[in-house]
């Protein structure tokens, strides 16, 4: 469509993504009767309920998306991948911008994808509506890193409680649908929709402006704070948000449907790549806090959950073996990187060991009336 003087620029764009919706479309193959029965007898796990890294190729006009920053138009595109049976498979989807601090410092943004419900019948995908994919951001193999490292924190946090999200290792082709162009294959990684997440204990999301600490369910909240101080992640708000209208800064809330007065709002942290643990070049602490750098750990604990501290404390001992093994495990990390790693989950494990540095270093610093940091 050729754009006059006095055309919209949002016409434009619609027009745009129409026409490129409807070239997916005609380029995806028949689905024959064989195929229909075959996806309709799936025999594969569902999408997170495997841990291994999946092979696939997202196809959608990257270059275009790359370019304008400022739209966070959903695309058209196509999501392709081999089931276990070796049959390749066509999943229709669209991809969006997202993300904020990651915006301003990466090359390829975070992405959302999203898929029809009747799309993704009989897959690998089936019952996923909304995925958030976390990209490598830039070229350079440190970044890759950052974000091996972001999937292992997701990974270290679900050894402690079920109440987290889950993740999928990907490796991805991006092939640009307008330039018939592809990229080479890239590490990302999906997490689990917060409303997948709920729904495993018939729970339903919280959307609200804020919550006051007393009604976070204490054992779990102290299993927060403490993960939280032991990757080093400050850049979390439990209370409120940026937002005025909703809670909270990187911190997911779920609990009954309907929230009665007595009932608990259970606590479940995302978004790792600001932690000492990853410590990304572009991290930096929130103003307003006593440290410069992130690798410098601080507990923002209530001081109101302290009687269930040392139930998580001791949890987190028994689980040392566990989490070190997530580490061990991952053939992604480069020595450097699992050297960094390894040094900085032992160094809490000397605090969290030593009742003196527990209690210095960990209890007297919670937060409450007097004190909040």
């Amino acid at each position: 469509m050729k754009k006059s003087a006095d055309t919209p620029a949002s016409i434009v764009r619609a027009s745009r993504l129409y026409l490129l919706w409807i070239a997916t479309i005609l380029l995806l193959p028949g689905v024959s009767n064989a195929e229909e029965e075959r996806l309709d007898s799936p025999d594969s796990a569902k999408l997170f309920e495997a841990g291994d890294t999946m092979s696939v190729t997202i196809k959608a006009p990257w270059k275009t998306i790359l370019k304008e920053t400022e739209n966070r138009d959903p695309w058209p595109g196509v999501l392709e991948y081999t089931d276990q049976r070796g049959n390749r498979v066509e999943l229709p989807l669209t991809v969006a911008r997202r993300g904020a601090k990651r915006e301003e410092y990466c090359r390829f943004p975070p992405i959302k994808l999203r898929f029809r419900k009747e799309d993704v019948k009989g897959t690998t995908f089936r019952g996923q509506k909304s995925l958030k994919l976390v990209t490598h951001c830039e070229n350079r193999n440190t970044y890759e890193q950052y974000y091996v490292v972001e999937m292992l924190i997701y990974r270290m946090y679900q050894e402690l409680t079920d109440y987290s999200f889950r993740v999928r290792p990907l490796e991805v082709v991006y092939y640009d649908s307008e330039r018939a162009k592809a990229d080479k294959p890239r590490f990302a990684f999906l997490i689990e929709d917060d409303s997948e997440l709920a729904k495993r204990y018939d729970l339903k999301t919280l959307d609200i402006p804020s919550i006051h600490y007393k009604r976070m369910e204490p054992h779990l909240t102290s299993v927060f704070s403490l993960f939280q101080y032991m990757i080093g992640n400050v850049d979390w708000a439990a209370l409120k948000g940026p937002d005025p209208d909703h809670c909270c800064h990187n911190v997911k809330l779920i609990a009954p449907d309907p929230l009665a007065a007595d009932d608990w709002i259970y606590l479940i942290p995302y978004d790792f790549d600001s932690s000492g643990l990853v410590d990304a070049e572009y991290a930096l602490p929130p103003r307003g806090l006593p440290i410069n750098d992130v690798t410098k750990r601080l507990y923002r604990g209530f001081c109101w959950h302290d009687e269930t501290l040392d139930e998580a404390r001791a949890l987190f001992i028994d689980k040392e073996s566990a989490i070190m093994a997530v580490i061990d495990n991952e053939e992604r990390l480069n020595v450097k990187t699992r050297r960094q790693v390894e040094q900085y989950i032992e160094e809490f494990y000397e605090i969290i060991r030593s009742p003196k540095q527990f209690e210095s270093a960990i209890r007297s610093k919670c937060r409450g009336k007097s004190k909040s940091p």
